[in-house]
């Protein structure tokens, strides 16, 4: 049951980050293809690494995945919003 459980998550992280991936060809607007690539791919990151850490099950996995977690959802906003204003400064 747990193999069916963490082949999920990480089929579903998987697909997650191909949504991003083709949101950023198919995004015209460079704000569009910020939102496509920090929101799918935190998600399927997310995804991803549960599906992972369930497959190992071990004590280090589980904090290391924890703190990768963490990096992510704090990083991704911030560099996002770094990228939008540079853009805003290189338009003017």
């Amino acid at each position: 049951m747990i193999d069916i459980i963490f082949i999920i998550l990480i089929f579903l992280g998987a697909a997650f980050m191909l949504i991003a991936a083709i949101g950023l060809i198919r995004f015209t607007d460079l704000y569009s293809r910020m939102h496509a690539t920090t929101k799918a791919t935190s998600l399927g990151l997310l995804l991803l690494i549960i599906g992972v850490s369930l497959f190992f099950n071990t004590g280090t996995v589980w904090i290391k995945a924890l703190m990768v977690i963490v990096f992510i959802y704090l990083t991704a906003p911030l560099a996002a919003h770094s990228i939008a204003k540079s853009d805003k400064k290189n338009k003017l």
